[in-house]
């Protein structure tokens, strides 16, 4: 559906949950509870303790076709300007501007394989900032290479560098923070992630200027579902549930 469309729908949908007919709505109020919908949609499915299946994203199709869209790659992820505050061995990468969550990440290090150009790819373990210091004397879980092709690199969420709680200073892109041994660099760093959903714009007047969910197509009547019961909420209506809703199904 257009956004129009799924604003056409919603009214609808508002309709026939009030007795006496919902009031009238503008653009910007639909468009609204449409984009709230749409990361209630997301943020409930792409977590398997957040919906009655306990289904999480990729776990099934329905899944992954419904958030495939917020799937992108990003390559040779850019080394922070700003270094201030790295651990020892460690350094800040900035991540793309629409990065909401990371799904995948290979980090290629400045190591060969035995005998071979075959750069070395390391495995990425996740840390805590309690655990570095406990982790670096650990032979086990502290990063390291070998030449015969297997490295272990760690990576720390870390902020902004400007957070934006400025409004003058426009905030600059999130970052983490990759910490290798000492006897080894990194040479690239590549991810698979999700971004953030884009904005929903309602504009019936010029519908030129309309922008559309980028979901799954399959997924729209459930968030327009999501986006009256959020609307009812807010004009105060009350909700009568006579069939099992689209979003328990989905």
């Amino acid at each position: 559906m257009t956004a129009n469309e799924m604003a056409t729908e919603l009214e609808l949908e508002l309709d026939r949950s009030s007795s006496f007919g919902s009031p009238g709505y503008e653009d910007f109020e639909l468009a609204s509870v449409l984009n709230k919908a749409q990361e209630l949609y997301v943020k409930k499915f792409i977590d398997r303790k957040n919906n009655r299946k306990s289904e999480s994203f990729e776990e099934t199709e329905i899944r992954g076709q419904g958030l495939s869209a917020l799937i992108k790659r990003a390559v040779a992820l850019t080394v922070s300007a700003d270094q201030t505050g790295v651990f020892p061995n460690g350094q800040y990468f900035d991540l793309p501007e629409d990065f909401m969550y990371c799904i995948q990440e290979d980090v290629t290090i400045d190591k060969n394989v035995c005998n071979t150009d075959d750069p070395i790819v390391a495995s990425v373990f996740i840390v805590q900032h309690d655990e570095v210091t406990s982790y670096r004397g650990n032979k086990y879980k502290k990063p390291y290479y070998k030449n015969y092709g297997s490295a272990k690199i760690w990576r720390l969420f870390y902020s902004r560098e400007i957070d934006g709680y400025d409004p003058a200073l426009t905030a600059t892109d999130k970052r983490h923070q990759l910490i290798t041994d000492g006897t080894f660099n990194v040479a690239d760093y590549t991810m698979s992630y999700l971004i953030n959903p884009k904005e929903i714009i309602v504009d019936r007047a010029t519908p030129a200027n309309q922008r559309n969910c980028t979901l799954d197509e399959s997924t729209h009547l459930t968030i327009i579902g999501i986006a009256a019961d959020l609307m009812m909420n807010r004009v105060k209506e009350q909700k009568m549930q006579n069939i099992e809703s689209l979003r328990d199904l989905e």
